[in-house]
């Protein structure tokens, strides 16, 4: 007899327990075994859901990533003009990559990205490679529309990710600091990046 496709929810559990181990014991740390005592399954339930460690890090990585793809894919859809529309997006790539999960695990994703290349081939290529053709996609709406000036795709999403990515890093680093939110101030930061982000597409990137 066939076997049934294991529920959806039961793989979100999963991938949530994993995600908490991961954040607390690193990568290297954290074993299948301890896994699926934590889910209160077998190691045998467990591979029936991901076919090894690699494979459910890259789950946890990429869980609510799909999420932020897609809000980003209606912003770039809907009829707002192109500067509220990249205003927009920018709010879900800071609470996807600073404030979420994943923004938690920035870290461990430059450190498994060596040992796992694949992980980091895959991620770039469902998430981040679609999520920038977006953002860019945008940006040539405000060009057509003479609202921004022709930018230079490679520069401008160095412009617009390396803060984002850098502030997340950051938190991380510092994050055992009392007063984390005064050395690092998402919302400020997040406005500030934006506004200069779009003047700097008015005059021409």
């Amino acid at each position: 007899m066939p076997q049934e496709n294991p529920p959806r929810d039961r793989r979100s559990e999963i991938i949530d327990i994993a995600t908490g181990l991961f954040l607390q014991t690193g990568f290297a740390g954290t074993s299948i075994s301890a896994v699926a005592a934590a889910c209160g399954i077998t190691k045998a339930s467990l591979y029936h859901h991901f076919t090894g460690k690699d494979q459910l890090f890259a789950a946890c990585v990429t869980h609510g990533y799909g999420t932020a793809l897609e809000e980003v894919q209606n912003i770039a859809r809907s009829d707002t003009d192109p500067e509220t529309k990249l205003r927009r997006a920018i709010d879900v790539l800071y609470d996807v990559t600073v404030t979420s999960t994943v923004g938690k695990m920035s870290p461990l994703i430059a450190e498994v990205s060596h040992a796992f290349p694949g992980v980091a081939e895959s991620f770039h290529q469902d998430y981040i490679s679609p999520q920038e053709n977006l953002i860019l996609s945008i940006v040539d709406e405000g060009v057509e529309q003479g609202v921004f000036k022709t930018e230079d795709p490679r520069l401008l999403m160095h412009v617009l990710m390396g803060p984002i990515v850098t502030l997340s890093l950051s938190r991380q680093m510092f994050g055992a600091l009392e007063d984390l939110d005064s050395y690092f101030p998402v919302k400020d930061l997040k406005d500030g990046h934006a506004d200069m982000l779009i003047q700097s597409l008015k005059r021409g990137i």
